[in-house]
């Protein structure tokens, strides 16, 4: 038969192209979701508001996924402002005559048009697709028979090879390795192999296939040239450039241990650098020898001027400098006087912490009276007894009585302005100095610093040195404090003070800080607003030697109350012992102009453990507002209160990482983006947790136009979250601090349809309720479609991802690529460009954006409480690598021992330590058959008491039941293996404790020793076989040459056990064997039972699971098989699995339920849900349930109950579908098919729910009968009705639960 309607099927790019759109029905809206998956630039919507009928078009034009006009269609919409016409024209319109206007006026500008339900007016139809990855398969009719394309298309999704998508990816490799001009051998290549072997090659199988296609073209070339070539006369030496090249892709960043790796700056200029880099470049200029007194491995003060003498950089006088590491401990510093001798000593310095000062201080006094010009640049910061990360000021002011000066510093540009003016001072005035600066915030903030170059420091040393000072008297140290502060802020507009006031002149409260709570407090005088109260804040920036006169000359003369801030190690410390306030305290007792007009001083003294905070700052601002109380309150602390950021403009972004996935290179790289490409300000700030969750590092990144206080401990609402360990998930709430429509980025291999069952409760209810822009990728899975392992590459993608969904925000100079280029080097410059280019474009193909199921919206928050912060308590990466602890083998006295001094050995009795979810202890009360002795299928009903225990469970919910091996077979292998039952393993649990069973428990009750070994296994064993023969098998069954044969063991399920006793050589010693095991996973059935009708016990349906391998070897379902021989009164371990199978909301809806065998079980306990609320006077709406199984005789199951049900009138319908009690086979679809009307009424007119449970292989043909009532009853076409059911599943009426 010849078409008369002649098309070509081809596939249209869309990407860059503008899409039209017209209509407001069903069908528009699957045109847009249609385009949307083809990304063009553009999709234009014209429709009335008022004809709109899709909640779905909505939802777009809410989002602007679409351009939307509210009007009638006009010829004039076809043409785009800039006179060109649009690309595509979609018209679904319910008016003929309308059609065919659009249609024509579409031809006549030669506007490729689709006319939807008119076939003779169309130039392109939409057909019905298959998608599998990079494959499509489209069926078409040519617009005659739709619902026969769309019945082809589900034979072919049920007949497609099974890795089909590997079949391609392997041909596109292929073709990769063999370049594009070998086409012979491609073609020989893929002619030669079936389908089938192409989804299983390997890579190694790819490289062998083209190293043998190649030598063959080489044979055939030597051949032909051989006769004129003398082989022994020639010169000619072949190289095969197909080998590896070894192409490497490295940052430029970092270094090979992933330290960052910090030039010099001795030219200057506006640098991207911490506060640690900013001090250490000024020290470095001044010094020849400088000292490091390190308390931490890493991330010290001090690393980068070790980096700079390797590098041979010359101080500010062109001299080489350095830079020696020494020991903290007690009489350190003693060092200094040992050099007086030696160098000049206004050309030395030290780096060192609050810790390290401690022991230094009784060399001080020396120093001082030496008058010896030293600098001692002090990182503030400490550990509490819980190894969390604080702000110590107190160590350094015990150094306040030595004689030495106290200079502090708060920002990363504070710092290197504070230091400069330290050391200009300190070798005018002869006078040692301690600069102090937050060691803890400044060391992991990264920022925009204004660095002086070293030429330009050397002509301020001159310039100083010229000045007349030389007196050593308070005052005129802190003279010549202004002096030099004056002319560093002539050279770099910035400012400072001994003592700097900050707010209202005619203050009458006033707060006095000089340590950590500095920036706080600032920021948030700034940001709370105190009504007609007027108050201020002097920072303390020169705290030794203490000048009464510059202080007070600040003072206003209106202060009533002032409040000292200053931080104790402990409540001992309050009272006792010199302190800022005794220090202000006798200035305004020694001034004149003060004498009673002094106002009241209140002692707001803090622990390093209290974390400094706005609430801290509120609260004494409210008691110094409030009252006369010169006595802190020390209650007010407890106050909450909410800090408003005064810059909406500033925009807040978090990535989450943990140490094990290596992506915390990413937004270092992101930093340098900006500050090279971008007029943006920002600053990063990171947090680590080396000792929970195997260690977590948060980044956060400030970034806008205007100035960026760089105030952490504000949380503020995040714009931007990424999260590059999606595990982090279900550990911490990481939307807590999300801002509504924030965009949040999950790096995972789940599917978005596996999001629903595997993202916590939290995260789906926060996500909902905060309306988050979830997006999701797989880097490894992107990694490999670019055919790269290489470390960098994911460091690529996550800098890619974020400037990519931020672009709105960031404006950079260039393009994306060429910014993350100038970052990497490799060796080969062009591969490695190429390679960063091919990432950038396979992730805008594999970002996936996710929309939120509306169910999520009705979920309810949990009562787990995570932590939505991580503790800091590390100022780098975990470097020490601990050796991880393995099983111990014990005897029962070691038990024993535990047990009779419980507290001495800390030792606690739990159910099973090494779940994660919660496990509950129940009892047999019932184990009944209910299939007769001599059908040989074994069906049974189990039922457990749950008295005594918490367990609650709702409706579709499944128990996990923890299975136990037969003992029998147990006792045979620790025979066999030699092991005594009754000795203790000890296995390493969470921190240094250890969970204790004896072998026999272990092997029963927790390792899964016959059950399938993964291809690891056999190459973990192979390392233990003595039997070189043995070793050799064990490796190639693990290899590609044996995949053969592992998967022959595969399919006859040969076990752990089975391998240990075929290769009797391989003996694992049992400390090493209970590792390579796996753990016995809970096996989970849907609950049988409605707990409002059995509060006392939960009820499963169960079916036993045998079978013969090849060989006629018996096998048992492990769980089943312990389940059926379970006895009344045996204790089993169960856990609670949640499930999508709910009742609907309201009591009346219908319900409409379809299982197959044991897929009854929930709609057991449905109907006696409902059965009970009916019960309690409740008006309960019509349940339907299509049940089937094998013969009515030997497998109706519960069929005394369903029909009392269905008597009584509760179950409305009851269809039973026995598929052999018959010459035909009837199945429950066939039953569905003959209720259309029913199906119909009850789903789409009554807001029915649908559900099936039980095997998978009928999912087809149910859906087919559901549109087919919906065509057939309803009036719909199929496509309309396809759609319908795509909606009830949208909405979750459409349930499924198949295994």
């Amino acid at each position: 038969m010849t078409s008369t309607n002649g098309s070509l099927i081809v596939g249209w790019r869309l990407n860059g192209r503008h899409i039209l759109i017209i209509g407001g029905n069903q069908i528009a809206s699957n045109r847009i979701e249609f385009a949307l998956i083809a990304k063009p630039r553009k999709i234009t919507l014209i429709t009335p508001h008022n004809k709109i009928t899709s909640d779905k078009i909505r939802e777009h034009i809410a989002k602007n996924n679409v351009s939307y006009k509210d009007s009638e269609f006009k010829p004039s919409d076809l043409i785009e402002s800039n006179n060109l016409p649009v690309d595509f024209v979609l018209s679904a319109v319910d008016n003929q005559q309308l059609s065919e206007q659009i249609a024509n006026i579409a031809r006549e500008k030669r506007i490729p048009v689709n006319i939807a339900e008119i076939p003779h007016l169309c130039d392109f139809w939409f057909m019905p697709t298959y998608h599998d990855n990079h494959l499509q398969v489209a069926i078409s009719t040519n617009g005659t028979g739709p619902y026969v394309a769309r019945k082809l298309r589900q034979h072919i999704f049920e007949n497609i090879p099974p890795n089909i998508t590997a079949a391609i990816n392997n041909v596109d490799l292929l073709k990769q390795n063999l370049g594009v001009t070998n086409i012979s051998a491609f073609t020989k290549i893929i002619d030669t192999l079936p389908l089938s072997e192409l989804t299983k090659l390997t890579s190694d199988d790819i490289k062998k296939l083209v190293s043998k296609h190649n030598v063959d073209d080489e044979e055939i070339e030597v051949s032909s040239t051989s006769e004129s070539m003398d082989e022994k006369n020639s010169d000619v030496t072949i190289i095969d450039e197909r080998q590896d090249s070894g192409f490497t892709l490295k940052s430029k960043l970092f270094d090979v241990n992933g330290d960052v790796i910090i030039p010099s700056f001795t030219s200057g200029g506006t640098q991207l650098v911490d506060g640690k880099t900013a001090v250490e470049h000024i020290a470095y200029a001044f010094s020849t020898t400088s000292f490091i007194y390190p308390t931490t491995r890493t991330n010290y003060v001090g690393k980068a001027a070790l980096s700079w003498v390797s590098q041979k950089v010359p101080n500010a006088f062109g001299q080489s400098s350095q830079v020696i590491k020494m020991d903290t401990r007690y009489g350190a510093s003693a060092a200094i006087l040992g050099v007086m001798a030696h160098s000049r000593l206004d050309n030395v310095s030290i780096f060192a912490t609050s810790q390290s000062i401690v022991p230094m201080i009784p060399n001080f006094y020396g120093i001082v009276q030496a008058n010896i010009p030293l600098v001692i640049h002090v990182s503030a910061s400490g550990n509490d007894d819980q190894m969390i990360n604080y702000v110590n000021y107190n160590d350094v002011l015990i150094a306040r009585e030595t004689g030495f000066g106290i200079i502090n510093s708060y920002s990363s540009q504070e710092i290197h302005d504070i230091a400069l003016i330290t050391h200009l001072i300190s070798i005018t005035t002869k006078t040692p100095f301690l600069h102090v600066f937050d060691g803890l915030n400044t060391s992991l903030e990264l920022s925009k610093v204004n660095l002086l170059s070293y030429d330009s420091i050397n002509n301020l040393i001159d310039e100083i040195k010229s000045l007349p000072i030389s007196s050593t008297k308070n005052s005129d140290v802190l003279d010549c404090f202004e002096l030099i502060a004056d002319k560093i802020g002539k050279l770099t507009g910035r400012q400072y003070r001994p003592f700097e006031y900050i707010g209202d002149p005619n203050a009458e409260s006033i707060l006095v800080v000089l340590g950590g709570e500095t920036v706080i407090t600032k920021e948030t005088v700034k940001r709370i607003n105190y009504g007609e109260k007027k108050v201020g804040i002097i920072i303390a920036r020169v705290y030794r030697p203490w000048s009464e006169k510059h202080f007070l000359a600040v003072v206003p003369k209106t202060v009533k109350r002032i409040a000292i801030l200053e931080q104790v190690a402990s409540k001992e410390d309050y009272s006792f012992g010199p302190s800022i306030f005794n220090d202000i305290a006798v200035s305004f007792s020694s001034d004149n102009s003060w004498i009673n007009k002094s106002p009241i001083l209140i002692d707001a003294k803090y622990l390093t453990t209290q974390k400094f905070s706005p609430s801290v700052v509120h609260a004494i601002l409210k008691q110094l507002i409030s009252n006369n109380n010169n006595i802190f309150n020390e209650e007010l602390l407890l106050e909450k209160v909410n800090i408003p950021l005064i810059n909406n403009n500033v925009k807040q972004c978090i990535f989450w990482d943990s140490e094990t996935q290596e992506t915390i290179q990413a937004v270092k790289h992101i930093s340098k983006i900006l500050e090279q490409h971008s007029k943006l300000n920002f600053t990063t700030s990171s947090t680590f947790d080396i000792y929970n969750n195997r260690g977590v590092i948060t980044t956060n990144l400030q970034l806008g136009n205007d100035v960026i206080s760089g105030l952490q401990d504000i949380e503020s609402d995040y714009d931007f979250i990424s999260v590059h360990d999606v595990s982090l998930t279900s550990k911490y709430n990481v939307l807590a601090s999300a801002k509504n429509e924030a965009v949040v980025v999950l790096n995972t291999n789940w599917t978005v349809d596996e999001l629903e069952t595997k993202l916590p409760n939290d995260f789906r209810y926060e996500a909902s309720k905060k309306n988050i822009k979830l997006f999701i990728l797989n880097s490894e899975k992107i990694a490999q479609d670019v055919g790269s392992t290489l470390k960098a590459v994911i460091s690529v993608i996550f800098q890619s991802v974020f400037l990519r969904l931020f672009s709105n925000m960031i404006q950079l100079d260039c393009n994306l690529e060429d910014s993350i280029i100038d970052l990497f080097e490799g060796n080969n410059e062009k591969e490695a460009s190429l390679l960063i280019c091919a990432i950038c474009q396979q992730l805008e193909k594999s970002i996936v954006s996710v929309e939120l199921p509306p169910t999520w919206g009705i979920l309810e928050k949990s009562d787990q409480n995570l932590p939505s912060t991580i503790q800091s308590n590390s100022l780098d990466r975990n470097l020490d690598q601990p050796e991880i602890e393995k099983p111990k083998l014990r005897n029962w006295h070691v038990v024993a021992q535990n047990l009779l001094f419980k507290e001495a050995y800390n030792f606690d009795r739990d159910i099973r330590p090494d779940l994660s979810e919660k496990t509950y202890i129940i009892r047999v009360s019932e184990n009944r058959r209910l299939t007769p002795p001599s059908y040989d299928r074994y069906l049974f009903h189990i039922e457990f008491e749950i008295d005594g225990t918490d367990l609650k469970y709702d409706l579709g919910e499944a128990l996990g039941v923890y299975g136990h091996n037969d003992s029998k077979e147990v006792n045979q292998f620790l025979e066999f293996y030699g092991l005594n039952p009754d000795d203790v393993v000890f296995i390493p649990n969470k921190g240094n404790r250890f969970e204790s069973r004896t072998i026999f428990q272990l092997f029963s009750q927790v390792l899964d020793i016959f059950g399938r070994p993964a291809k690891r296994f056999y190459e973990s064993l192979a390392q233990y076989a003595t039997d070189e023969k043995e070793r050799e098998k064990l490796l190639w069954m693990a290899s590609n040459e044996g995949s053969q044969e592992f998967k022959r063991r595969v399919e006859d399920t040969i076990t752990y056990a089975e391998l240990l006793y075929e290769f009797t050589s391989a003996h694992p010693p049992i400390e090493d064997l209970v590792q390579l095991i796996a753990p016995i996973k809970p096996r989970h059935y849907s609950i049988a039972s409605a707990q409002s009708v059995h509060p006392n016990s939960v009820h499963l349906l169960v079916v036993t699971v045998e079978w013969e391998n090849s060989k006629g070897v018996k096998r048992f379902g492990q769980c089943t098989r312990y389940l059926a021989g379970l006895k009344v009164g045996d204790s089993v371990t169960v856990s609670i699995k949640p499930s999508v199978m709910k009742l609907p909301p309201r009591d009346t809806q219908p319900v409409i339920m379809a299982g197959l065998g044991t897929g009854m079980a929930p709609f057991r306990a449905f109907i006696e849900e409902r059965a009970y609320r009916k019960a309690q006077g409740k008006e309960v709406g019509p349940m339907v349930l299509y049940f089937g199984s094998r013969h009515r005789s030997m497998e109706y199951l519960y069929g005394e109950e369903l029909e009392a049900y269905n008597i009584e009138g509760l179950l409305t319908h009851l269809r039973l579908a026995f598929s052999r009690d018959q010459e035909n086979k009837v199945y429950i679809q066939h039953k569905m098919q003959e209720d259309s009307e029913l199906l119909h009424q009850y789903l789409l007119k009554d807001e029915g729910w649908f559900y099936l449970c039980g095997p998978t292989w009928p999912v087809p043909d149910v859906k087919d009968a559901i549109v087919n009532s919906f065509v057939t009853a309803g009036g719909y076409t199929s496509g309309q009705a396809v759609d319908w059911v795509n909606k009830l599943k949208d909405l979750e009426r459409y349930i499924l639960e198949v295994y």
